[in-house]
């Protein structure tokens, strides 16, 4: 997930991920932290913007531009290394530019 919100950081795209979990930033930010990955995670401890979002289930991803529209949603692990889900984000930076 790093290197792709790296990748999306200047395009019309942005993955956000939301930490549900009701501990807080005191169970994120040693996840992050152990994993290094520096991206921000929205601490969603109320479960508001998950129920904005219509999560159901973790992991959710939600892919929302940068007009806070949300552009795509997936449940379940999200294989954003691999070539379809590259081709995927390729055509929603194409779709949201038109």
């Amino acid at each position: 997930m790093q290197r792709v919100i790296e990748t999306l950081k200047h395009s019309d795209v942005v993955i956000l991920p939301i930490a549900i979990d009701k501990r807080g930033a005191s169970a994120v930010k040693p996840y992050l932290t152990e994993h290094q990955l520096t991206f921000p995670a929205l601490l969603d401890q109320r479960q508001d913007v998950a129920r904005q979002f219509g999560v159901r289930g973790t992991p959710t991803t939600v892919v929302v531009n940068r007009a806070g529209h949300i552009i795509a949603r997936g449940m379940g692990p999200a294989g954003m290394e691999s070539s379809a889900f590259q081709e995927y984000l390729q055509a929603l930076l194409a779709q949201s530019s038109s």
